[in-house]
């Protein structure tokens, strides 16, 4: 991650800087002006960038999306059931079950 970051950082300080040594004033007669060549890598750039960032907000809203759908299918079951009853205990048992208490 820092390694990445560190990079990034070092290449956009880089293109920064060329950009700023490729404006001159003197323009040579033929071909496109080193100018013209950096808007143009810095249109491609800037196109790419937008590009990341379209396919990475896709992705946060799918992602949010698919977290809501499973939050509410946890949440409230399909379909209702019944409530039941715990199974009775000691003398309740005896007589739910018909059996003597022996007290």
């Amino acid at each position: 991650m820092l390694t990445k970051r560190t990079f990034f950082l070092t290449a956009t300080g880089l293109l920064v800087g060329y950009m700023a040594a490729g404006q001159s004033t003197a323009a040579p007669a033929g071909g496109p002006t080193p100018t013209d060549i950096l808007s143009w890598l810095t249109w491609a750039t800037a196109a790419v960038v937008l590009l990341m960032l379209l396919i990475t907000a896709a992705s946060l809203a799918h992602a949010s999306r698919l977290r809501a759908a499973a939050e509410a299918t946890t949440a409230a079951p399909a379909t209702p059931t019944e409530a039941t009853a715990p199974a009775p205990v000691g003398a309740a048992a005896a007589v739910v079950t018909g059996e003597p208490v022996l007290v």
